[in-house]
């Protein structure tokens, strides 16, 4: 599917028709987007007649290149990007996937095109967003690219946010663990999912940087991107990095935990110990093979059970008044 969205900014906004030298067409404060669903061949050659995309891009256009680039032509530049989303409302939920997509921007003078398969929430936010905006054809190709990958990296940073709240409710189960709670699990998964962000992220450095070289003056009819870009790049994988640290917090609580209930069980079979042991001394010297007449008064063994119990209540007794238990 093809949509082609004509911005005008001393005009009306509209759908256009492709059809071949469209990109010649396009006005000053105008900007053409054409949007392409799917990578099938007969669709890509419509495009690219219509925006003067030659073979070899063409070619390049339908083949996913699985990694972000930056590909630099006589009148146009190519960049790769890889947005990620994931499925359902819950971003931090285990059980929702994440989806790794790839979107293809070819940027020429006032033209823009967009190639993915799928349908992408960022592509939607940026078409909400020049649908508001009336002044959009004012912005030159450079300009709009920002815009969409500033959208991706906020979709990035959706991500972090969402496995933020993740690990927050993860300090509180560990705070409050019971036996057969599994944190652990629930940790070890986090940190793939984090993983797998930061792995997908992380290349795009090499393609933002070479948009800030001195070979982009080149394409002036393109204008420039927006210069923070890189800064914003960097912003966004220092907030994926960090989730790797609260996620160690998260294991250090929960190790503390686990620690001070391993604790608490080792205090109580301690002063269980400590209870018996009066008892245990008497049942020994009681039950040893001497001929004493003190051992043949059957009276004695309730006095001996007696002895153990008033034992047993007083250490029981100072172990609560030193708040043992």
């Amino acid at each position: 599917m093809i949509r082609a969205r004509l911005f005008d900014a001393d005009g009306s906004d509209r759908e256009v028709p492709l059809e071949a030298g469209l990109a010649d067409t396009i006005k000053e404060r105008q900007l053409l987007w054409i949007d392409l669903l799917g990578r099938d061949p007969g669709d890509l050659q419509t495009v690219a007649a219509a925006a003067g995309i030659g073979d070899e891009l063409r070619g390049r256009l339908g083949e996913e290149r699985g990694r972000a680039q930056l590909t630099q032509y006589p009148d146009h530049i190519h960049l790769v990007l890889m947005a990620m989303e994931a499925d359902g409302d819950n971003a931090s939920d285990h059980a929702a996937s994440l989806n790794a997509t790839e979107l293809d921007l070819v940027a020429g003078h006032n033209w823009v095109v967009t190639v993915h398969e799928g349908e992408m929430a960022t592509l939607d936010r940026v078409g909400e967003a020049a649908h508001r905006d009336t002044q959009f054809g004012a912005l030159d190709a450079a300009g709009f690219l920002a815009s969409i990958v500033d959208e991706t990296l906020t979709s990035y940073l959706g991500l972090a946010e969402a496995i933020e709240r993740e690990i927050d409710r993860l300090d509180e189960r560990a705070l409050r663990t019971r036996p057969r709670d599994d944190i652990l699990a629930s940790i070890v998964k986090l940190r793939r999912r984090i993983g797998t962000i930061r792995r997908t992220l992380a290349p795009h450095r090499l393609a933002f940087a070479a948009l800030a070289r001195p070979e982009m003056e080149l394409h002036e009819e393109l204008g420039r991107p927006w210069p923070a870009l890189t800064d914003r790049l960097d912003r966004t994988i220092d907030a994926i990095e960090s989730l790797r640290d609260l996620l160690l917090g998260t294991y250090d609580i929960h190790m503390g935990r686990s620690a001070q209930q391993a604790n608490e069980i080792m205090k109580r079979l301690t002063l269980l110990s400590a209870i018996l042991l009066p008892a245990v001394v008497l049942a020994g010297v009681m039950g040893m093979n001497f001929k004493v007449g003190f051992f043949e008064n059957a009276d004695v063994f309730w006095l001996v059970v007696g002895v153990m119990a008033v034992f047993a209540l007083s250490m029981f007794t100072a172990a609560r008044w030193r708040g043992w238990l």
